[in-house]
């Protein structure tokens, strides 16, 4: 028994792809009739439009797959039915091929500046309008494709974004000692700040920048954080924890991915700092006047198996009013369309233009106006921690 054309599928190699529908426009009922017998013999399912304006209704309406449509029509005609279609399937591909008499060249620009993604001269031959719309059909199965493989990614995104974030705020606590901002220039940071507490009410902060961008970068320092929360409610030494760390990124990160990190430990007046391959963490007085500087004395984190064991974190006593103000060097390296660095210079400056509760927000407006709508090339993180 002969199948039903209205109840055919296309392939495209060896995958089915389902029924395609095809509006045909055109003024003249001959003409409508012709194009849709033949769209129908070829296994399309067929849907009819007789002028711009039907077009346009037929389009809302049933959402076809293609268009076929005549240019020459009454009222609204098919070059400003084509641009109006454009505009209502923005976001969407719709194969739109314009049915003409008329084949000159000017026609052919015209048409395909209008919109149109092919031109099919009239009298139309049952070959030419098979091979065409099999091009159509092949391009559309391979978007859905596309589209299919997009959403995939877009789910796993979302849920390593979740893995990560419960990592760093399941953990972390609030204190309102600290005031942090991390950036990120894609959709995964590279960038981590963390903030844990001790039972003993040691404070403990980690800024940490691994290597790269995305999803690889934010997944390096996975191990970092959960090293880091684990020690801390263990109240144990900067150096004890900086060693754990790295022991555990030479053993799962791959040569030429590391972590630079500045860790913190604030317990009863007395400081502890430990600083690998960041910029330099500021100790400010309640002026933000700098105190001292201090330059990173270790490696980052999973280059070199004993680094973190040879030089012992620094040590300071605080005057309640001073503060600690670190940074990513996504911040000191934020170029501005001109080309100018944001640099440490502006930084100190604004820091000392403003008062301590201040000093985050007024770091990052400058930043932004500094940036003048542009993106960072690198994750950006700025952690400022009150010393009282």
């Amino acid at each position: 028994m002969q199948a039903n054309p209205e109840d055919m599928t296309l392939s495209v190699g060896q995958q089915p792809v389902r029924q395609m529908t095809v509006l045909v426009v055109d003024d003249t009922l001959i003409g409508r009739a012709t194009v849709s017998a033949l769209v129908r013999r070829l296994g399309y399912r067929c849907i009819e439009a007789s002028d711009g304006a039907a077009a346009l209704q037929a389009f809302r309406s049933a959402r076809p797959d293609i268009v076929l449509m005549d240019v020459v029509m009454p009222g609204m005609d098919g070059l400003e039915a084509t641009r109006e279609l454009r505009r209502l399937c923005a976001g969407i591909w719709l194969p739109i091929l314009l049915l003409s008499a008329r084949s000159d060249d000017d026609d052919m620009i015209a048409g395909l500046e209008a919109g149109a993604d092919d031109y099919l001269s009239k009298p139309i031959r049952r070959a030419i309008l098979a091979a065409k719309l099999s091009a159509c059909a092949r391009q559309l199965a391979l978007q859905a494709d596309m589209n299919n493989y997009r959403a995939e990614q877009e789910a796993e995104i979302e849920f390593a974004r979740g893995v990560i974030e419960r990592q760093v705020q399941g953990k972390a606590v609030s204190d309102p000692r600290v005031r942090y901002s991390v950036t990120p220039t894609t959709q995964f940071s590279g960038d981590i700040v963390a903030v844990s507490r001790a039972p003993s009410g040691a404070l403990y902060a980690l800024l940490a920048d691994a290597t790269g961008h995305g999803l690889a970068a934010a997944i390096s320092v996975l191990p970092v954080l959960q090293v880091f929360f684990g020690m801390a409610a263990k109240n144990l030494s900067l150096g004890l924890m900086a060693g754990e760390i790295n022991r555990h990124l030479m053993s799962s990160l791959p040569i030429g991915r590391f972590v630079a990190a500045s860790m913190v430990r604030l317990d009863e007046g007395f400081g502890e700092l430990w600083v690998g391959g960041t910029p330099e963490v500021l100790w400010l007085d309640r002026s933000g006047a700098v105190r001292e500087r201090f330059a990173s004395a270790n490696l980052p984190l999973g280059i070199d198996a004993d680094d973190p064991l040879n030089v012992p974190p620094r040590h300071f006593r605080w005057t309640p009013g001073d503060q600690l103000v670190l940074c990513s060097d996504g911040l000191l390296e934020a170029h501005a369309p001109s080309g100018d660095a944001f640099g440490s210079a502006r930084l100190e400056r604004l820091l000392g233009d403003n008062p301590p509760a201040h000093r985050h927000d007024a770091v990052r407006r400058a930043l932004d106006v500094h940036l003048d709508g542009a993106s960072a090339h690198d994750d950006v993180s700025l952690l400022v921690i009150d010393l009282d």
